[in-house]
């Protein structure tokens, strides 16, 4: 039946294999059989080397990558057809430079966007941030794909890290405190232990130069809690002890000028990243209080013993040495047994001796003192005040307000005062602050008091020569430079001159007259630039103190509060932490021409002779007053 069907002759079309290989959409009839054909790009490995093993046998491979090539540009992938081009048609290793450098690239890129622990704690400390807002802070990171924050338990082992040994550390609901031998042998180790020095120790033994010392702050908050203390019913003052590390170096052959034996000097002296906590305690400052203390302290320092540090093949060996210079008049007074804030507790001179300076310069002195050094930053509170206090009795021109009519005129004369300093410079003068905490006259107030020296004087009265001199004084002491201390006490000595023939009616604050007349001998006693000694660090503890017991703190108990207290103090000291913390970004202040002549500048503090170093710190808004005054009301 189908002979004739049979019969007939079929002619096949002539299939190239070349059409084989064009990227054509495969057939989507029914009646095709067998499996269906893919794009190109859609077949495995395999298939791609067999559908191509004619092209390549057919073609070299120079003319592959010059198609590769024009092809690529045509398709407007420039930036791929010029990197065809460099890796095939260059040098024969170029493709292999590519390829490690491009793998570098994106080790170094997953090595920058993930925290260390140290890191991360660092920053936690920066940011003051909570258990919860740090974990928050990582799972909304992680939310938008950026897993860079390590764990809050992986913070936490670095937190263990930055605490002295456990036996060293006792706590109670009243009192934190460290021994002072444990609170060094961790300082040392840990500042060791810093990516900053680590690798750069060529001595076996050095000595670490610390300074310490102590204040008492008021108006911190009750909280409803009790004491299960006898006798203890009071947490509104507390009573800190502290100490910062200031210059690590190769034992028996440190000099101010001789830089080649510093292993680690502190990059912020009077900052708080340093300031290492040794007791802190529920106590009100007082004479005999301060007394005991301070006792306590040097005798754990009568018996402190070298820190032996293990490198590699070898052991180190750092000895300590501390100087008591972070403490205040009043506490200065305490110590040397002097009965009156307004008696030198450096020559025991009277208000009314102190303006003959040719008999203050021949009078016996107590050497021991000058280990206190200058009270940098109370120096500037106190030389405003002085300034002031002379403004409000430039009408009568006596050292006291004696009569109904002198001190009405003071009280007048004090009010336009400070009502021209209110609307001309926006400063806030002698004004009580609530809860009796001092008054608004602060170390920022005395700052843009000097800084200003032509509006200063027009508002007071004062003369704009004698501010200038006081202001020049100010910044040298503060500066954080090596001084010339002989240059320094004969501008110290003309300066003080020029005070009294101005002013001899109003008798020389101590204050005043241990700078002018003393501060040569204290700055050439010394072991570091006397601004180095500022008690700036200890004082602005006290903000930080009320920040860190309000915000984070446990408060379901006395003992809790006060060790999570200790904890903050010791994780935002710690030198590992610190030196991986943000700078702090300050505005740094000129120092005068007249400065930098009583300066001994060298290569390495020329670029910091520029600013004033007490601008470079984290100096606080307000510093506690003093209950003495230097000069009466």
């Amino acid at each position: 039946m189908n002979e004739k069907w049979l019969n007939v002759d079929f002619i096949l079309p002539n299939i190239m294999p070349s059409d084989l290989l064009k990227n054509e959409q495969p057939s989507t009839s029914t009646n095709t059989r067998g499996r269906p054909k893919k794009l190109f790009n859609d077949l495995g490995t395999k298939s791609k080397i067999r559908n191509t093993t004619e092209l390549r046998n057919t073609y070299s491979t120079d003319e592959l990558a010059f198609a590769t090539k024009v092809s690529l540009r045509d398709s407007g992938l420039n930036d791929a057809s010029k990197l065809v081009e460099e890796s095939t048609m260059t040098t024969p290793t170029r493709a292999t430079k590519i390829r490690i450098l491009y793998k570098q690239s994106q080790t170094s890129k997953n090595e920058l966007q993930k925290y260390t622990n140290d890191e991360a704690l660092a920053l936690l400390v920066d940011l003051k941030l909570t258990k919860y807002q740090y974990q928050n802070l990582r799972i909304q990171a992680k939310n938008k794909n950026a897993n860079i924050y390590p764990t809050y338990n992986s913070v936490r082992d670095a937190k263990i890290q930055c605490y002295p040994d456990l036996a060293s550390i006792s706590v109670t609901e009243t009192k934190a405190s460290i021994k002072l031998q444990g609170l060094l042998d961790h300082t040392v180790q840990r500042l060791l232990q810093s990516n900053s020095i680590k690798n750069n120790i060529f001595y076996d033994k050095l000595t670490l130069f610390t300074k310490w010392g102590c204040d008492g702050s008021s108006g911190h908050q009750q909280y409803k809690q009790k004491f299960s203390e006898e006798g203890t019913l009071n947490d509104t003052d507390i009573f800190f002890i502290s100490l910062v590390p200031l210059i690590l170096y190769e034992s028996g052959k440190h000099t101010i000028n001789n830089r080649d034996s510093v292993v680690w000097q502190n990059p912020h002296p009077s900052s708080t990243k340093y300031c290492r906590p040794i007791c802190i305690q529920y106590k009100k400052e007082t004479l005999f209080f301060t007394k005991q203390e301070v006792e306590a302290i040097n005798n754990q320092i009568k018996e402190l013993e070298p820190t032996f540090f293990v490198l590699t093949d070898r052991v180190i060996e750092i000895k300590h040495e501390l100087a008591l210079t972070m403490i205040d008049g009043k506490i200065c007074n305490a110590l040397s047994e002097n009965a009156s804030s307004q008696v030198c507790y450096i020559c025991k001179a009277l208000p009314k001796e102190m303006n003959n300076i040719v008999q203050m310069k021949k009078r016996t002195v107590n050497h021991k003192t000058f280990s206190f050094g200058l009270s940098t930053l109370h120096a500037w509170i106190r030389m405003f005040e002085c300034l002031i206090h002379i403004s409000y009795r430039l009408e009568f021109k006596k050292w006291q307000a004696r009569g109904e009519e002198n001190k009405q005129m003071l009280k007048v004369r004090k009010q336009e005062i400070q009502k021209q300093f209110k609307l001309q410079m926006g400063l806030i003068i002698d004004q009580p602050k609530q809860g009796g905490a001092g008054n608004s006259n602060d170390g920022n107030t005395a700052r843009r008091f000097f800084a200003n020296p032509e509006m200063s004087s027009s508002i007071t009265g004062i003369k704009k020569e004698l501010i200038e001199r006081f202001a020049t004084i100010l910044q040298v002491i503060s500066s954080g430079i090596e001084i010339n201390y002989e240059l320094f006490d004969i501008y110290a000595t003309e300066t003080a001159q020029f005070f009294i023939s101005n002013y001899n009616w109003f008798n020389m604050p101590v204050s005043v007259h241990k700078i002018l007349v003393h501060g040569s001998d204290i700055i050439k006693f010394a072991m570091v630039p006397i601004g180095q000694l500022s008690e700036e660090a200890q004082e602005a503890r006290n903000k930080e103190i009320k920040k860190y017991r309000e915000c984070n703190t446990r408060k379901n108990s006395r003992l809790n509060t006060m060790q999570d207290l200790l904890n903050n103090l010791l994780l935002s000291s710690d030198p590992v932490i610190s030196s991986l913390r943000k700078p702090t970004n300050t505005k740094k202040k000129l120092l005068s021409n007249e400065a930098k002549s009583l300066l001994i500048l060298t290569e390495h503090n020329s670029e910091d002779s520029d600013s004033n170093s007490e601008e470079d710190s984290d100096s606080p808004n307000e510093v506690e007053e003093n209950n003495d005054r230097d000069s009466p009301n």
